[in-house]
């Protein structure tokens, strides 16, 4: 019966959508060929022309850019562009010939607290769509079958009892996974004989995983069988990645996607590399040097620029995700992927040389037992604070070698304090963040300071 309804949700899904027009199918197929097949011919004919279509209509349509001529519709001819750009421009980013129609808001805080909102025209909501079945698929999901979705419900995702019913999505959210509400999630995972599926921060896998750890006695070496496991919204550790196998029975893949955009790049399953694939169908990728606007060497880490090749009602072309990422060649993918994706460049340390150290390396303080949370801050250039919320408080030992271990990545002149609190608090997007920089942010509001002041000087 439980199988019966599945097939009926995921029939009544395509039945609707060619009511509809086709427009979600379509898109799917060319998703399909594209990143099937990278290398044809046809795919990058397909990569090819949505990338000057859309460049095409963003000059003849949206005001940013007015005053690239039409002759010059390359890519290097438009500037790179970030939140704040849009922000302050909004309506010169909106393209004419939607201004009349009906638009989809996208709205996100991210981990900086200021409101940032895009528009999506119907098309590229259907982009989206097929987006995501094409990559849930990939990790081992059937439309129609059970989801269990741990994020932050707010009002612009909660769906209403119905929606969330016909789509059957089962929602928790990550602002309350207390003991209690673990308890109850995995309960109705045990009792749940439908196809399931997780999507989830990874935060809140690591809790629930946590949680697994400490009742061993009533849940033993038992799996909650699920067809797909899908990590969101925050890095994923070997560690976690390991616990969900062991307790899932199935691998967890890693999504890269926000907001404005979509899904930008995943994981694949039983992936040699742990290599990201990207997703070219939807997406024209750059990735270029932390600071400046040109091309770095593959191997090479550097800041993720977007062109959204669908978004016709307010293109974002050259988008600086505020992200960094690695490429590489990978033959397992057979096309470019991303070896690494460091999350964002606010997110990274600096070294006492000022030179950027990645953000992976904080997964190294989990070989240390009995650490339940931390977070890694930098305070000033040569300062950081490791702040851990622990079962039980590290020995001298332990907590010197702790030291040492980071001061390897740090510097050896580095002033490093470990910091016991109670907890770490959430964001207000439900995400836990586990890096800090407070000299970047330091940094950044000093030059800003200084420019404004030579600005004065200039007027007076």
């Amino acid at each position: 019966m439980i199988k019966i309804l599945e097939k009926l949700r995921k029939n009544a899904f395509w039945s609707i959508d060619a009511l509809k027009g086709g427009g979600v199918k379509k898109h799917y197929r060319e998703i399909q060929l594209v990143l099937n097949n990278p290398n044809s011919d046809e795919a990058r004919y397909i990569r090819h022309k949505n990338l000057s279509n859309i460049l095409e209509h963003t000059i003849k349509t949206v005001p940013f850019y007015y005053d690239i001529p039409l002759n010059l519709a390359q890519l290097e001819q438009f500037p790179v562009i970030n939140k704040q750009i849009v922000r302050e421009k909004f309506e010169h980013f909106r393209s004419l010939d939607y201004k009349n129609r009906h638009m989809h808001e996208v709205s996100t805080s991210g981990s900086t607290g200021k409101p940032f909102k895009i528009l999506h025209d119907g098309n590229k909501r259907d982009r989206n769509t097929a987006d995501t079945i094409f990559f849930a698929e990939r990790a081992g999901f059937e439309l129609g079958s059970r989801l269990y979705y741990l994020r932050l419900w707010d009002k612009q995702y909660k769906k209403n009892w119905l929606l969330s019913l016909l789509q059957n999505i089962s929602m928790h959210s990550v602002d309350n996974l207390s003991d209690h509400n673990v308890a109850k999630l995995i309960s109705a995972l045990e009792k749940d004989k439908s196809n399931k599926n997780l999507l989830a921060y990874t935060s809140a896998l690591d809790s629930i995983c946590k949680y697994l750890d400490k009742n061993q006695k009533d849940f033993g070496q038992r799996k909650f069988k699920v067809n797909s496991v899908i990590a969101i919204a925050e890095a994923l550790g070997s560690d976690v990645k390991n616990k969900v196998l062991e307790y899932f029975g199935t691998e967890v893949v890693s999504r890269y996607s926000n907001s404005e955009n979509g899904i930008l790049a995943q994981q694949k399953i039983n992936g040699q590399t742990g290599n990201f694939e990207i997703n070219w169908a939807s997406y024209h990728i750059e990735i270029l040097d932390l600071n400046h606007d040109r091309p770095v060497d593959l191997g090479e880490p550097g800041r993720i620029v977007i062109t959204d090749l669908f978004n016709y009602s307010m293109p974002l072309i050259r988008y600086d995700t505020g992200d960094v990422g690695v490429l590489q060649q990978d033959p397992e993918h057979h096309t470019v992927s991303f070896a690494r994706i460091e999350g964002r460049k606010m997110d990274m340390f600096t070294n006492t040389k000022g030179e950027y150290v990645s953000s992976h390396i904080i997964h190294h303080i989990l070989q240390f037992k009995g650490i339940e949370q931390f977070q890694f801050v930098e305070e000033e250039n040569g300062i950081y604070i490791i702040k851990l919320k622990v079962s039980e408080r590290l020995d001298d030992r332990s907590e010197r070698t702790l030291h040492d271990r980071y001061m390897e990545y740090f510097g050896e002149d580095a002033k490093i304090k470990i910091k016991y609190v109670d907890d770490i608090p959430l964001l207000p997007s439900g995400k836990r963040k586990l890096v800090i920089n407070n000299a970047i942010a330091k940094q950044r509001n000093l030059v800003k300071k200084t420019q404004e002041m030579d600005k004065l000087d200039l007027v007076n």
